[in-house]
């Protein structure tokens, strides 16, 4: 039989650094849970209207105060297409919802091979995206319209045989750093079925 000689001040303070972890753990949930009311408070939005597409399998949120008109392309490529405009007009952008059985990276790289092509961009980045239980890749980079600059934001995220496209634009000189955050939130409101 062995005995266990345990000095009680190690232990005591085994035991309180133990629940300062959970406690912080606990505190930066609950902090994490508020950071999207307070992103769509610095960006003056009061509510989100909810959008469904695709017979209520998709649903996701916009600012309320935002305009949204929904259109349709020919072929089968692109199934869904909701247009959006802030009141403010410092933020436009898309929501899509593309059939593409191929790879995701692959398409990606080929439709900024085809962007340079179209537009002036630079400083374009690409980084995979971890959206809780999703997956895909998010698209920054800066565009020159007429001599205009515009930060592009776009969220692809992988669904069923193609994917979701969440495109944000706005004028450089009102990008703000607090952007990111705003679309975050809003791709967290997506429910999928």
């Amino acid at each position: 039989m062995k005995v266990i000689v345990v000095n009680r001040k190690k232990l005591k303070l085994v035991c309180i650094l133990f629940l300062l972890m959970v406690s912080i753990f606990g505190v930066g949930q609950i902090v994490k849970g508020k950071l999207n009311p307070v992103s769509f408070m610095q960006n003056d939005i009061k509510s989100l209207k909810k959008y469904t597409a695709l017979d209520g399998k998709l649903s996701y949120e916009l600012p309320e105060e935002w305009t949204c008109k929904t259109k349709s392309f020919p072929g089968n490529q692109i199934i869904y297409h909701n247009e959006f405009m802030a009141k403010d007009m410092s933020i436009t952008g898309f929501v899509q919802v593309w059939q593409e059985k191929g790879d995701l990276k692959n398409f990606l790289e080929n439709s900024k091979e085809v962007s340079e092509k179209a537009n002036k961009i630079k400083k374009y980045k690409i980084k995979k995206l971890e959206l809780e239980d999703r997956s895909g890749y998010h698209i920054k980079y800066i565009m020159d319209i007429n001599g205009k600059e515009y930060v592009a934001n776009e969220y692809f995220i992988k669904y069923n045989n193609g994917f979701l496209r969440f495109s944000f634009f706005n004028k450089k000189e009102n990008s703000k750093g607090d952007m990111d955050t705003l679309y975050t939130a809003i791709l967290k409101t997506i429910q999928l079925k």
